[in-house]
């Protein structure tokens, strides 16, 4: 297979890498643009796009068979609904981008300056709330972007999202370019926003259109394109996402900045969207698989946490698998794939709680579904019948270079108190483990890889000096209500020791 330019230089820099002939910053030149950055072990994480987390039965496997052939880890799952391969070995890097990339699953646009993959709801089309499946706008639009140089040409990343429900309206503000379902005289649009972002001064984003018509997508996303190529700050990387260009030109001239950019966008593009699912098709596919229901406390918890009703009939429900730290197993990820087989599926979806959704099953499935899952994953509580191992955090200090804390040990003695205090509090039922794994995000550091900034309670970590010493400390946010808006800081800096205490009190408050 031909390389493209992006796969050529990396393929010419790891061979250099390899050779001792060039350094890990060097290779990160050519790398970060596909996704690929260097662990801390000095292996490898590539990082697949999965445009709004929405997987085939045919994507799985290629990822699974991936994984087996290449010695790699595992697979880990972003709250940005992508894949990441873990502890891929320098020499297989290569070869794992090029093979994936040939069956359709591409890493260009996994990391750099380039626009990133593009988010949507997990439920899209199919929970009991959406307005309408906003997954064919996401997918079409990222396939037009593929091509636009510009996008990949950028001062800094640009991240996409849709959202189909009016509950998910501050992931959408929080975009650089956000779309939220919007229906006007029974017509699909968005309410835009332009200019969010979590990181270094989280930003709600401004309002460009309070209802697009969605045809026009594509023009506004090449608008922002357009807009972000020439106006955002090449000269300090700290300064250069979109809401920046906002603080410095004011809310009112960025609108107006954008609209003319928006007046001159011609996407040239002859169908929008071009991508389609067929939900009817996919709903006359379901099977049952009729079982006795068993009689216990463990299956009636199940039921209140992993299942969720649709827009369509009582008959059918989804179900989410709760994946421990979102990492999976290549036998794991096979395992995945049979389950949706099982049920009759085309595809499954990556929440942004690092979990996978099952997004059609036939109700009476549901007793050979919690028998398919204990039996596949003997050994890892897909159930959430602890709360140890997802609470939502980054990957942490002992995998990324860049981060300063390790998240993941955080996140696991907050579920250990957590976990107790549940069990005191029965009254509190089982759905509130489900309520307290999406209330709480923890990141390692300022980057919010995790997604703190709009969490209800929200983590970040950091060094201080307490005394003669540097010490690990996190500072807790959190948003009450509904707001539109970013989480606020809550008290002082946190001891690392002292922050199960310290978020068992306010989840207490959120359950209440």
């Amino acid at each position: 297979m031909q390389l493209d330019e992006s796969h050529a230089e990396l393929k010419s820099k790891m061979q250099e890498y390899l050779a001792g002939e060039a350094s890990a910053t060097d290779l990160k030149h050519a790398s970060a643009p596909l996704g690929v950055y260097q662990q801390r072990n000095d292996q490898f994480m590539a990082r697949l796009r999965i445009t709004g987390g929405h997987l085939t039965l045919a994507d799985l496997r290629t990822v699974a068979g991936a994984i087996t052939s290449n010695g790699i880890g595992y697979a880990h799952l972003t709250t940005r609904q992508d894949i990441q391969l873990q502890d891929v070995p320098a020499e297989q890097v290569c070869d794992v981008v090029q093979t994936c990339n040939g069956k359709g699953l591409p890493f260009r646009g996994g990391g750099g300056n380039t626009f990133r993959n593009i988010a949507a709801s997990p439920a899209s089309g199919i929970g009991a709330d959406s307005l309408f499946d906003v997954m064919p706008y996401a997918k079409s639009l990222n396939d037009l972007i593929l091509g636009w140089d510009k996008a990949f040409q950028l001062p800094r990343k640009l991240k996409i999202g849709f959202y189909d429900s009016p509950s998910e309206e501050l992931a959408a503000a929080v975009q650089d370019l956000g779309f939220a379902a919007k229906v006007v005289d029974g017509k699909p649009g968005f309410r835009v926003y332009g200019g969010g972002g979590m990181g270094r001064e989280s930003a709600v984003g401004v309002t460009l259109f309070d209802f697009l018509p969605a045809y026009l997508v594509p023009k506004c996303a090449l608008a922002m394109t357009e807009l972000f190529y020439d106006h955002g700050n090449r000269e300090n990387r700290n300064q250069a996402r979109i809401r920046f260009i906002v603080k410095r030109l004011g809310e009112g001239r960025f609108v107006e900045l954008f609209q003319e950019y928006f007046a001159e966008a011609d996407p040239q593009v002859a169908l929008f969207p071009g991508w389609e699912l067929d939900l009817t098709q996919e709903l006359a596919a379901l099977q049952s698989s009729p079982g006795e229901a068993p009689d216990n406390a463990d299956y009636r918890n199940w039921l209140a946490r992993a299942v969720s009703p649709t827009r369509f009939d009582d008959d059918v429900v989804t179900v989410r698998v709760f994946v421990p730290g979102g990492d999976l197993l290549a036998a794991q990820l096979g395992s995945l794939a049979e389950l949706a087989e099982k049920c009759g599926g085309s595809f499954l979806r990556l929440t942004p709680a690092q979990d996978v959704l099952v997004p059609l099953v036939r109700r009476d499935s549901l007793p050979s579904v919690y028998r398919f899952l204990k039996t596949a994953f003997p050994a890892t509580d897909v159930l959430l019948d602890s709360l140890v191992g997802h609470v939502v955090t980054c990957v942490g200090s002992t995998v990324c270079k860049i981060g300063i804390l390790d998240s993941p040990a955080a996140g696991e003695a907050v579920a250990r108190s957590l976990d107790g205090m549940l069990a005191k509090r029965p009254e509190l039922g089982p759905a509130a483990a489900t309520k307290v794994v999406d209330c709480i995000r923890i990141s390692g550091c300022p980057n919010s890889c995790a997604g703190h900034p709009v969490a209800r309670i929200g983590l970040q970590g950091q060094k201080a000096r307490i005394g003669q010493a540097m010490e690990p400390v996190y500072q807790v946010f959190a948003r009450p209500g509904d707001a539109l808006a970013i989480s606020e800081p809550v008290g002082g800096l946190v001891k690392e020791p002292d922050i199960a205490d310290t978020v068992r009190e306010l989840i207490l408050a959120q359950l209440k």
